[in-house]
C-alpha cells in the first residue's frame, strides 16, 4: 500500500512537470512566432496603408522596431534598453508560470497528504470509537449478567427461606392441630365418662325414689286393706302381690334394658369415638397431603416462573447482543 502510494506521488510528480515544461515551451514558440509576423505585418501595413487601432499602436510598434539606430547612440541605447527590459519581461513571466506550475503541484501534492493524513485520522478515530463502543457494550453486557445472576441468587435465596418458612409453619400447624384433636379426644372422653357417671347416679336414685314410692304406696295400701273389709282386703292383698310381682318384674325388666342402653350406649359411644378418631386422622392425612400437593404444585409454578423469567431475560439478552451488533455494525 506505501509502495503504490510512493508511485502514485512519483507519477504525478513526473505529469506535473511535463505540464510545467510544455506550458515554458509554449510562450517561445509563441514569441518566436511573434517575431516572425512582426516584419510582415509592418510591411503589409505600411504598404497597403492600413491604420491600427485607436491608439495606432502598431505603427508605432512598427516605426519603433524598424527605426534605423546605426547613427544615434541615445535611440539605440533607448532600443537596447527597451529591448532588455520586454527580456526582462518575458523572463520573470516564464518564472511566474514555472513557479505557479510548481507551487499548482506543491499544492496538490500537500492537498492530497493532508487528504491521506486526514482519512487515516478519520480511519484511527473511527476504529478508537468502535473500540470504546465494544468494550463499553460489553462492560454493559457483563454488568447486566453480573446483576442477573446476582438477583437470581436472591431469588433462589428469598424461595428457599420462603419454602423453609412454609415447611415449618405447615409442620407447626400440623403438630398444633394434632395436640388440639388429641386434646378434644380427652375432653369427649372425659364428658362421655362423666355423663355416664351421671346417667348411672341418676339411674340409682331414680330406682331408690321408685323403691322409696313403692313402699310407701305398700304401706298406704297396707293401712286401708285393714280398714276396709277383709275378704277386700284378702283381694287386694292378692293385687297388691301381684302388682308388686309384676311391678319388681317390670323394674328387674326395666334395670336389665336400661343397663343395656348404657352399655349400648357406650359401646356406641366409643364406636363413635373411634369413629372420629379415623375421620380426624384421615382429614389431617388428607390435608397433609392436600398440602403437600400444594407445594408441590406451587414449587412447580415457582420453577415455571423462574423459567419463563429466565426465558424473557435470555430473549432481552439476545435483543441487547443484537441491538450491539447492530451499532457495532453502524460504526
Amino acid at each position: 500500500m506505501a509502495n503504490r502510494t510512493k508511485q502514485e506521488r512519483a507519477e504525478r510528480k513526473a505529469r506535473i512537470a511535463s505540464k510545467a515544461k510544455a506550458k515554458t515551451n509554449q510562450p517561445q514558440v509563441k514569441q518566436s512566432q511573434q517575431r516572425q509576423t512582426q516584419p510582415t505585418q509592418a510591411s503589409t501595413s505600411s504598404s497597403g496603408g492600413q491604420q491600427g487601432s485607436m491608439f495606432n499602436f502598431q505603427n508605432m510598434m512598427d516605426d519603433f522596431y524598424g527605426m534605423d539606430t546605426k547613427g544615434d547612440a541615445g535611440l539605440n541605447a533607448q532600443k537596447q534598453a527597451f529591448q532588455g527590459n520586454m527580456v526582462q519581461s518575458g523572463f520573470d513571466s516564464m518564472l511566474a508560470q514555472q513557479l505557479s506550475t510548481h507551487n499548482a503541484g506543491l499544492a496538490q501534492e500537500n492537498m492530497t497528504h493532508v487528504a491521506d493524513l486526514e482519512q487515516r485520522n478519520q480511519a484511527a478515530n473511527m476504529q478508537n470509537e468502535f473500540g470504546y463502543g465494544m468494550q463499553s457494550m460489553e462492560a454493559q453486557f457483563n454488568f447486566e449478567s453480573d446483576f442477573a445472576n446476582a438477583q437470581h441468587g436472591r431469588d433462589m435465596g428469598m424461595l428457599s427461606a420462603t419454602g423453609e418458612q412454609q415447611r415449618q409453619n405447615i409442620s407447626a400447624q400440623g403438630q398444633q392441630d394434632r395436640l388440639g384433636r388429641i386434646t378434644d379426644g380427652e375432653q369427649n372422653r372425659l364428658t362421655v365418662g362423666a355423663q355416664g357417671e351421671q346417667d348411672r347416679m341418676n339411674i340409682n336414685t331414680q330406682g331408690t325414689v321408685d323403691v322409696k314410692k313403692i313402699g310407701a304406696q305398700g304401706d298406704v295400701d297396707v293401712k286401708n286393706i285393714t280398714t276396709q273389709q277383709k275378704s277386700q282386703g284378702e283381694r287386694e292383698r292378692e293385687n297388691i302381690t301381684t302388682t308388686g310381682s309384676e311391678e319388681r318384674k317390670n323394674i328387674g325388666a326395666q334395670g336389665v334394658v336400661d343397663n343395656s342402653k348404657i352399655s349400648n350406649q357406650g359401646g356406641q359411644d366409643r364406636l363413635n369415638i373411634a369413629a372420629q378418631g379415623t375421620v380426624d386422622m384421615s382429614k389431617i392425612s388428607g390435608q397433609g397431603d392436600q398440602d403437600v400437593r400444594k407445594i408441590g404444585v406451587q414449587g412447580t409454578e415457582d420453577r415455571k416462573t423462574i423459567q419463563e423469567g429466565d426465558k424473557v431475560k435470555a430473549q432481552e439478552s439476545n435483543r441487547q447482543s443484537a441491538k450491539s451488533r447492530t451499532m457495532a455494525r453502524a460504526f
